[in-house]
């Protein structure tokens, strides 16, 4: 009842959920700006290009793997478009299939962005790094504003095929491109391009529905409504150019009866032609942001498993998963922002324009959101990004928390300690809700801010256009609406309906923007704790000139090897000694006193800060660390077992092992009585914590996946500890015959093992004080070795005593 006395409190009715001060972040933490957003989500570039640019296709290659280039290479070349779509552009007008009529400013407008495509496009084969991509973008503009102004400004239906024939040859040139090669044409394809055509999926979506909304508003409200005749075109299109403005004068109510099945027929045809658009679109959009949040996923990952294990041991699990399944899902969220804030961005800026056209003062009051809206995200963005931050942290460390009881199940039972880690994870859960909380606070407030202002605003342009509408004003730029063949030269019911549906569609972009932005910052956050990871440099790596590893066949020399995971605290000093095939080294010793370095060393888990280790002659700095990994195997202390079959679980280092292979570990192992056993066999399916398996047989399956690695070094850390004497003598016997040709070393305490080794290191402080083999050690009077065979046996003496 206390706990939920105490947790009840977690969210006050006012203000924020407490959060510890060491755990909290004031914004003059803050390092993130605009800028700094910005360098983040074009960071993400690298995942977004392989969906953004394609793949080639070559008819009888196949699909190229590598990422397509911008424009060209290899000797493929785009120069044919230029070619083709400024001889289009000169040879449409003069055979008639493009506007002609240079009385009007519209058509004046459409071929200055006709010149300005094509010199764009010309310019584009010579063009290379980031001129190359800012001609690119200017093309895409160009073709965009002639598409924009064939569509809106000039009547007819021919301007509308010179604009789109112009589209396609453009496109042409970006998707097909050809080269020479031994006197013959070859082409090849760009495919793949997803987010080019999603991009152009919800381009012709919008401009369908932004063309037809125009017609539909004038339809009903000056034609219906009003009884004013139609547009001429739509008229002759219907097939009834008698009720065309400019040939009939009013239209009857029988007539206006008509042209409601009409408006009906319209909005059915305009509903049929989205309604592909609306069902693909969103799981498009979908598959598209999965498939780059897999590869930054991916990156992620094999980032983590290149990073040392210095690295790991400062950092809790829990906090890596959430990085990599949580925050790198970030990258499909940036995305998004990015399309739905050039998508909104277009929108507001379209909106402005338009109602621009008609009043520049409505225009004025609606672009002058922007400059509070400014005000409001420089207050609230590094607010945004430093709580993000604290949440981000919190969440992960309840992660963590999880991870750790989990983990740690049997010893909480043993301890009783289930109410202190449920204590534990109920108080990191509130903190990570308080952080969640106060990020979504954010958010309201933003957004109450501005709703507040852009209500203000909408109630004032509304009040200008009705009173203007009510005193039928002329419109500011009457030449277009005629140049369109719309009603709207004065402001009536139609001019005021689709400029206020005009104005508030901006008002509400701009409400959009600043909460696209403001979610932007926290997934910028994300981002950032994601490449926090792919930032860091493995500490070990390949050298440029590493060579791989074919096998062991002289001896391998640790020569005056000194490491320190502190530079402070050297754990290793002038560490010597040579390791030949058919061998067993047993390195004993006090614990802490550096074994397990010594082998990790040799895996290269760590580099020496001094000294050299090599196999045959060449330093292992030298060699390729995957192939000298593939050469040791290792049976570690820690018997890490995985969700799958006892028989997988032998074959994980190893998995095209052939079921024979797999028989003989067993048997080295000493398995195959407990194997018969389980109810499948090597076939029972076990838990990642080993099921029902006891401890000693978890570490006969350690041994058994190093064995069926069939290395020529073999590695075993405590590879015993947990046998009985019996089942160790077998175990051990097994090895030493199995490792004929082989060089083993074993860290171990046990003296039946340990009188096995050719040689025995006794290692202390970081240093091998004796080395030789079991009788030369015991030869040394007040020996470190002899002193611990002395003390095991008396221990042993002592307990057989005792069982008396």
């Amino acid at each position: 009842m206390n706990r939920d006395r105490e947790y009840s409190k977690a969210i006050p009715y006012f203000g924020y959920g407490k959060i510890p001060p060491e755990r909290d972040k004031h914004v003059s933490e803050d390092t993130g700006s605009l800028i700094a957003v910005v360098k983040l989500f074009l960071r993400s570039w690298p995942y977004i290009r392989p969906l953004l640019l394609g793949h080639w296709y070559v008819p009888g290659k196949g699909k190229d793997p590598n990422i397509a280039d911008n424009v060209g290479g290899e000797g493929y070349s785009f120069a044919y478009a230029p070619i083709v779509v400024i001889g289009f552009a000169i040879a449409a007008p003069l055979f008639g299939y493009a506007p002609t009529d240079l009385s009007l400013a519209s058509t004046w407008c459409l071929y200055v962005c006709v010149l300005s495509l094509c010199v764009n496009v010309a310019a584009l084969p010579f063009a290379r790094g980031g001129a190359q991509n800012i001609v690119i973008l200017l093309t895409a503009l160009s073709g965009i504003l002639i598409n924009v102004v064939t569509t809106f400004f000039i009547d007819g239906y021919i301007d509308g095929f010179y604009s789109g024939v112009l589209t396609v040859l453009c496109l042409a040139g970006w998707m097909i491109q050809f080269r020479f090669q031994s006197h013959r044409l070859e082409a090849r394809y760009r495919i793949s391009a997803h987010l080019v055509y999603y991009y152009a999926i919800d381009f012709i979506r919008r401009f369908i529905n932004l063309a037809m909304g125009l017609v539909l508003v004038d339809l009903l409200n000056q034609t219906i409504l009003l009884a004013e005749p139609m547009m001429p075109w739509l008229a002759e299109l219907w097939g009834r150019p008698d009720l065309a403005r400019g040939t009939a004068e009013v239209l009857t109510v029988e007539q206006r009866i008509d042209i409601v099945w009409l408006h009906m027929q319209i909005e059915f045809v305009l509903w049929l032609l989205l309604l592909p658009f609306d069902i693909f679109a969103p799981w498009y959009n979908v598959w598209i942001m999965q498939r780059i949040n897999q590869n930054l996923r991916l990156a992620l990952v094999e980032r983590w498993h290149q990073l040392s294990l210095n690295y790991h041991s400062d950092h809790r699990v829990g906090d890596s998963i959430f990085r990599i399944y949580q925050d790198s899902s970030q990258v499909t969220g940036v995305i998004n922002r990015i399309i739905n804030l050039v998508i909104t961005l277009g929108s507001y800026a379209t909106c402005v324009v338009l109602v621009s056209l008609f009043s520049p003062l409505v225009g004025v009051i609606a672009g002058g959101v922007l400059i509070p809206a400014f005000i409001i995200g420089h207050w609230a963005m590094p607010r945004m990004r430093v709580r993000s931050l604290v949440y981000r942290a919190a969440t992960s460390d309840t992660t963590a928390t999880i991870q750790e009881a989990v983990k740690a199940i049997k010893l909480i039972k043993a301890n009783r300690s289930e109410e202190h880690e449920q204590d534990r994870f109920e108080n990191d859960s509130v903190i990570a809700m308080n952080a969640a909380f106060s990020v979504r606070m954010m958010v309201v407030v933003v957004t109450i801010l501005m709703f507040e202002l852009v209500c203000v605003c909408l109630l004032a342009g509304e009040f200008l256009i009705a009173t203007w509408a009510s005193e039928e004003r002329p419109t500011f730029w009457p030449e277009i609406a005629e140049a369109v063949g719309i009603s709207f030269v004065i402001w009536n019911l139609a001019a005021f309906d689709w400029v206020r549906g005009q104005f508030h569609e901006a008002s509400g972009d701009m409400r959009s923007l600043m909460r696209e932005w403001l979610s932007a910052q926290d997934m910028a956050m994300g981002l950032q704790r994601v490449f926090d990871i792919l930032d860091v440099e493995p500490d070990i790596k390949n050298a440029p000139d590493a060579i791989p590893l074919r096998g062991f066949t002289k001896e391998i020399n640790f020569d005056q090897v000194g490491y320190s995971y502190q530079s402070d605290r050297p754990v290793l000093e002038d560490i010597s000694f040579t390791a030949k095939p058919s061998t067993i080294t047993a390195i004993v010793g006090p614990t802490g006193s550096g074994k397990s370095t010594i082998v990790s060393l040799l895996l290269r888990l760590f580099d020496p800060d001094k000294g050299s280790i090599s196999i045959d002659g060449v330093d292992i700095r030298k060699l390729t660390v995957g192939s000298l990994r593939q050469q040791i195997s290792i049976a570690l202390q820690e018997n890490v077992l995985f969700a799958m079959t006892v028989r997988d679980n032998i074959k994980y280092a190893m998995p095209d092992a052939t079921d024979a292979e797999v028989e003989t570990a067993v048997r080295i192992a000493d398995m195959a009585n407990y194997v018969s056993e389980l109810p499948q066999g090597l076939d029972t399916l076990l838990s990642d914590r080993g099921g029902k398996l006891s401890t000693g047989q978890r570490q006969r399956l350690s041994i058994a996946r190093a064995v069926v690695k069939n290395t020529p070094i073999l590695v075993l850390d405590e590879p015993t500890a947990s046998l009985d004497a019996e089942t160790d003598h077998r175990v051990m016997a097994n090895l030493a015959d199995w490792g004929k040709d082989r060089a083993l070393f074993v860290i171990t305490h046990r003296l039946s093992t340990i009188r096995r080794a050719n040689q025995i290191l006794y290692v202390d402080s970081g240093r091998v004080l004796e080395s030789g083999t079991h009788e030369q050690l015991m030869q040394i009077e007040s020996g470190q070795y002899r002193g611990l065979v002395e003390a095991e046996t008396q221990l042993q003496s002592d307990a057989k005593v005792d069982l008396e």
